[in-house]
């Protein structure tokens, strides 16, 4: 399945030697038979390990701006690395309530696998609907000429960047069932992070790093259980209204 899922869509990474897990949203169907344009919005894992021919290569895509949803402390401990001219970074950081009540829990070794799982789909719930107004932001931001080419990232590129991507896909007529394939990448293309003691239970580490397709539709039934319908939830949880949905749908679909 991991070999299969990867080759279809090979043609959207991005080959960064620092960073695992970049990828054009281009090249998506949407639901009207269209695609999603390349070159304009990709989403990646952190950018502070960039190597200087990554940077270079980075330069190369014309990336213009980086919407970083990493925290200020986490931004502080690891700043990007990128070309110069640096692209602009727009920070619109943040990290759902109880995260670090998780990850204390599962270093303590007092939660177990299927307890971590049910926290993370708790987080993803939180993910989707606590924080609106950055997903708004980085989507506003898009829509200004100086505002892309872009790059969404946090540090893995997988939960934040993944809430994030999913929304601006469905918002542009991508269907739910490609939103979630391309989640799911993730799950094959990570990198260790220290953030686990000896005394983590491996199964229950695995549940916090791994791309389950189940923690995306977590999310996105909290959105619909909350406001009705995803359209719903993009009027008036994000805020989008009609026009900036189709000047966004104009400037990524093709």
């Amino acid at each position: 399945m991991s070999d299969e899922l990867l080759e279809r869509h090979a043609h959207r990474r991005i080959a960064f030697e620092g960073a695992c897990n970049c990828r054009d949203l281009g090249g998506l169907k949407t639901t009207d038979g269209r695609r999603t344009r390349t070159g304009v919005v990709y989403r990646s894992d952190a950018l502070a390990t960039l190597t200087v021919g990554d940077q270079a290569a980075l330069a190369e895509l014309g990336v213009r701006a980086i919407y970083d949803l990493r925290t200020e402390d986490e931004r502080t401990r690891h700043p990007n690395r990128l070309p110069v001219p640096p692209p602009v970074q727009h920070a619109f950081g943040f990290i759902p309530q109880g995260n670090l009540n998780m990850f204390e829990a599962v270093n303590s070794g007092v939660w177990s696998a299927e307890d971590t799982r049910r926290a993370m789909q708790s987080q993803y719930e939180r993910l989707i609907l606590d924080h609106t107004d950055c997903l708004a932001g980085v989507y506003r931001g898009l829509l200004r000429e100086e505002g892309r080419p872009a790059v969404l990232h946090c540090a893995s590129g997988k939960d934040r960047t993944g809430i994030a991507s999913a929304v601006l896909l469905l918002a542009i007529g991508v269907g739910r069932q490609d939103v979630i394939e391309d989640y799911v990448i993730s799950n094959f293309q990570r990198r260790p992070v220290a953030l686990f003691t000896d005394g983590a239970p491996a199964a229950a580490v695995e549940q916090i790093m791994c791309a389950s397709a189940d923690y995306l539709d977590t999310a996105l039934k909290a959105a619909e259980r909350v406001f009705g319908s995803v359209d719903d939830f993009l009027a008036r949880g994000v805020g989008l209204n009609d026009l900036e949905r189709i000047a966004l749908a104009e400037l990524l679909v093709g």
